[in-house]
């Protein structure tokens, strides 16, 4: 089944303009709403976007936070009910029995299913400011980024996450890195998707770049790797980069900027 078919559309009767109150079942949904539709038109997100380490715009007082249910959505009337690719099903279908109109965004987890998903939800909302700017941004650095992805003259990158996880091939980090102009040391490791690496291997495998995964505000004991003796070099000398945790959950929100931030640091290091 093609991707653009996990899109739930039960013929929009509306112009995307006529909507005027939204709600979302979806995290990463709640804040394209927060961040790109007039607040007026919010009826309801999440209760997860209330908490700050989700949080990337503010939240109206008038916004009901739900649970995922159905019954609490009805009785503030939406016209439009978003849901994401998994979660929130039931309350879904059951809305969309009642006649509530329901639509499903599948997740992207390349930049071309973000693409798509950002024409869809174009297509959804109507012609957003933020959105179509988004969408021609990402186009923009598609274009211009080098198609070759083969590792020769390519300065070395490695993703080093919580527990010392990894990324691989397969994995929207893994495009982001090869689109701004590195190779991906894991992938050529033969690491598909998540992988785990010592500290050993991250020094013997000697990456231009060092990519940390959150930040100190994410800090726990499974982050003290970036701190090491062995990795300090790295620090002092500039050779890292820290992929916003928006990445993993919401990447339509932050990766036109990492893959921009990307290619600056690319060229940094030639320099």
């Amino acid at each position: 089944m093609k991707w653009c078919c996990g899109l739930l559309l039960s013929c929009l009767v509306l112009p995307a303009s006529a909507y005027e109150r939204i709600a979302s079942l979806n995290l990463c949904l709640d804040q394209l709403l927060l961040n790109w539709v007039a607040p007026e038109k919010i009826a309801s997100v999440t209760w997860l976007s209330a908490n700050d380490q989700y949080r990337r715009a503010p939240l109206p007082g008038h916004v009901y936070l739900n649970r995922g249910q159905a019954e609490e959505l009805l009785h503030l009337r939406p016209d439009l009910v978003l849901v994401g690719q998994y979660g929130g099903g039931r309350a879904a279908a059951r809305l969309q029995a009642l006649g509530v109109q329901v639509v499903r965004i599948p997740d992207a987890h390349n930049l071309e299913q973000l693409e798509q998903q950002l024409h869809q939800l174009q297509q959804v909302l109507g012609p957003l400011p933020r959105l179509q700017a988004q969408r021609r941004r990402l186009r923009q650095l598609l274009d211009r980024t080098a198609v070759d992805t083969s590792s020769r003259n390519r300065p070395g990158a490695l993703i080093l996450s919580a527990n010392n996880i990894t990324y691989g091939d397969g994995m929207l980090e893994h495009q982001l890195l090869q689109q701004a102009g590195f190779a991906n040391l894991a992938a050529e490791q033969g690491i598909h998707q998540l992988g785990r690496v010592s500290l050993e291997q991250v020094i013997a495998a000697q990456p231009e770049l060092l990519v940390f995964y959150g930040g100190d505000s994410a800090f726990a004991l499974a982050h003290l790797a970036s701190r090491h003796p062995v990795l300090r070099p790295y620090i002092d000398s500039g050779r890292i980069y820290t992929l916003p945790a928006e990445l993993g959950y919401c990447p339509a929100l932050v990766a036109v900027e990492v893959l921009r931030q990307l290619e600056e640091k690319r060229k940094t290091l030639g320099e």
